[in-house]
């Protein structure tokens, strides 16, 4: 449910955990996802902090920082393709050929 309201809230992970760290101290509470969605029956403040609990790196904290808030909710916001991709992860022959025709002929000369 959590993870519906980011997709349609927010299109970059980073604006959204910007938006959410109230105090800009680089960690998100309870208290801040209360902020957005607080006024909905359905988010059980109880619920929220054992969630935050589970996904942060730190179990020490009661919140979450920007490494773990991305690896939790990152596909929600961004398509896994767009989120992963890489224009340079996909070979494209063409252009391999082209650059072996051009180091060939400065060998040449």
């Amino acid at each position: 449910m959590i993870k519906i309201k980011f997709s349609t809230l927010w299109v970059s992970v980073r604006k959204a955990f910007l938006d959410l760290d109230s105090n800009k101290d680089g960690q998100v509470e309870v208290s801040d996802f209360l902020r957005y969605f607080g006024d909905h029956d359905d988010i059980d403040p109880v619920d929220m902090q054992k969630l935050i609990q589970d996904k942060s790196s730190n179990s020490k904290t009661n919140a979450i920082n920007c490494s773990d808030f991305t690896h939790w909710l990152g596909e929600s916001i961004h398509q896994r393709e767009g989120f992963y991709f890489r224009h340079d992860s996909i070979k494209n022959p063409k252009f391999d050929l082209f650059l072996k025709k051009r180091d060939e002929q400065h060998k040449e000369n």
